[in-house]
């Protein structure tokens, strides 16, 4: 499930926030500190930063936007009546939605979903269906599940057991009609990821591989080589038809290109 990490200082924002985010659906990971959050950002696949209003207020935000600008933020806070001038540079920040503690609480989970890396995912490569011959509502249920999950581990089996299926019968009916496999759909969205990750001057191309499991950098850079003919860096060049393009390719590129 998407992981968040929290970094506030007030306890019932906190627990406020515990409370809001359903366990099913996310997973919070509590900075105790801005170090601390470096930290979690480092080890964990982060779909959303929540941020407190004196964190936000201080070197916190600015070296979010500076090292992740790409990586979605929400500030969680009580509004202040000084609060003017403040907003009005927290408008002017790329990424950055505010949530009102002791407002928002009932609408917390759809405005960190609609934040988040995952969102963003699926904004831009669930348009690309038709493009690669996806239209059997399995195929289209699988490519969802694909676009959200491939980044954190899913496997052609689990998307099996999610469609009640056997392993075989997804991934022959995944790829009826002319679309790309199962396995190489995955590659190609964990790929993506790993352009959203390097979008992020914070990032390395090994810390992509580490928190998207990539054994080294290496393989990442064959996988990407294999299944768009780009280095992972340049995967996040790709967009709409020029990724579906690729990503049909009938054979895997060639590894020297």
């Amino acid at each position: 499930m998407p992981a968040v990490a929290a970094l506030l200082e007030r306890r019932p924002a906190m627990l406020a926030l515990k409370r809001a985010l359903p366990r099913n659906s996310f997973r919070c990971l509590v900075a105790r500190s801005p170090s601390h959050l470096a930290s979690l950002l480092s080890r964990h696949l982060i779909d959303t930063v929540i941020v407190g209003g004196e964190a936000a207020r201080g070197p916190v935000l600015e070296a979010l936007r500076r090292d992740f600008p790409a990586l979605p933020v929400l500030l969680y806070a009580p509004l202040r009546s000084d609060d003017a001038e403040w907003l009005e540079r927290l408008h002017r920040a790329r990424g950055v939605r505010l949530a009102i503690e002791g407002v928002d609480e009932p609408v917390l989970p759809r405005l960190v979903s609609r934040q988040s890396l995952t969102a963003r995912r699926l904004a831009d490569l669930e348009p690309l269906a038709a493009q690669l011959d996806l239209a059997d509502p399995l195929q289209l249920k699988a490519w969802r599940l694909v676009i959200a999950e491939a980044p954190r581990g899913l496997t052609t089996a689990a998307v099996a057991r999610r469609c009640k299926l056997a392993r075989e019968t997804v991934s022959r009916r995944f790829a009826a009609g002319g679309a790309p496999s199962l396995k190489r759909a995955i590659d190609a969205v964990r790929l993506v990821a790993a352009g959203q990750l390097l979008a992020n001057p914070g990032y390395r191309v090994a810390d992509a591989a580490r928190l998207l499991g990539f054994s080294s950098v290496s393989l990442l850079q064959q996988t990407a080589r294999r299944t768009l003919g780009v280095s992972a860096r340049q995967a996040a060049t790709l967009h709409g038809e020029r990724l579906a393009e690729r990503l049909k390719a009938d054979q895997d590129w060639p590894a020297w290109r």
